[in-house]
């Protein structure tokens, strides 16, 4: 045995044959005299093999599971590498070559095969790739998949997605609000009014607190001294310790005489409407009356 740089020709290998045998080992070409003694006997399994060798290289042609099989089992102490059966396989030496890996070969060769033929039997038509669906197994109606058909319901799942995302809630359909457009829930009717004795002379006296979780619209507000006379009576929206200026109205009010508003401003909870009474005793019994809708804050 002599290792060579490269195989010579197909031609020159053929011609001498019986003379040298030029062969590839562990990946390395070499060169040796032609073997005196070929294998006393082949097999069935080893004969079949060498005869289809060149119709699955050239080919791809397929094997049944018992003939891969029976190569495989008569082939178990061969070691050569799958480089080295294709070498010598196409130079015609197939006694050279290790069949349990040619078979390995055969074996994932028609396996995908069998895939790509699957695929292509899919295929209604290779040049223009339209997929065959067995009529059983389509849930769309015929012209269902044109192009103008898949863009109308695109744009519908699209709308059907976008309504999704404004739900807080799919189990209540609660809808989402951006903060600019937060809306309140109408929770009833306020009207409420009170009366009771005034803070001290010259005091004030305020009305029922907004509770937790509402939020009061103050549409009208009327005040009333029924003890003394008054010379002003001031009406506050106190909201956080902040006293905010609603109306002063100055003039001459009669015991049981009213100062009234009408507008508009908002409550939240612990804040009141407070009258002040310029002029009031201490001991005066006022009252307050205020009227709008109770809102309650969505969350």
């Amino acid at each position: 045995m002599a290792r060579i740089d490269a195989l010579p020709s197909i031609k020159i290998i053929r011609g001498l044959k019986g003379i040298l045998d030029f062969y590839v080992w562990k990946g390395l070409p070499c060169v040796r005299a032609w073997p005196r003694y070929r294998p006393a006997k082949q097999t069935a399994a080893s004969l079949a093999a060498a005869l289809v060798f060149g119709a699955i290289v050239k080919s791809y042609g397929l094997l049944g599971d018992l003939p891969l099989e029976a190569y495989r089992n008569d082939a178990l102490d061969q070691t050569r590498t799958a480089r080295d059966i294709m070498v010598t396989g196409v130079y015609g030496n197939l006694h050279e070559a290790s069949m349990s890996d040619f078979l390995d070969l055969l074996v994932e060769c028609r396996d995908f095969l069998s895939d790509l033929t699957a695929l292509l039997e899919a295929l209604h038509s290779i040049d223009t790739d339209e997929i065959v669906v067995r009529t059983e197994h389509s849930v769309l109606p015929d012209g269902a998949a044109t192009s103008a058909a898949q863009a109308t319901q695109l744009t519908a799942l699209q709308k059907l997605d976008d309504l999704q995302d404004a739900l807080q809630s799919k189990a209540l359909d609660r809808l989402l609000v951006r903060g600019s457009n937060q809306l309140f829930s109408f929770a009833g009717v306020l009207a409420k009014d009170a009366d009771g004795l005034i803070s001290g002379a010259n005091g004030f006296f305020d009305s029922p607190a907004v509770p937790a979780g509402q939020i009061w619209i103050v549409t009208t507000i009327a005040a009333v001294n029924v003890t003394s006379p008054v010379t002003a009576i001031i009406l506050n929206n106190q909201h956080d310790a902040r006293s905010i200026r609603l109306q002063k109205e100055i003039k001459a009010f009669a015991i049981d005489d009213y100062s009234s508003w009408t507008g508009f401003t908002s409550l939240d909870q612990s804040d009141v409407i407070r009258a002040e009474f310029i002029g009031g005793q201490a001991g005066d019994t006022c009252a307050i009356f205020i009227t709008g809708h109770i809102m309650t804050l969505e969350t």
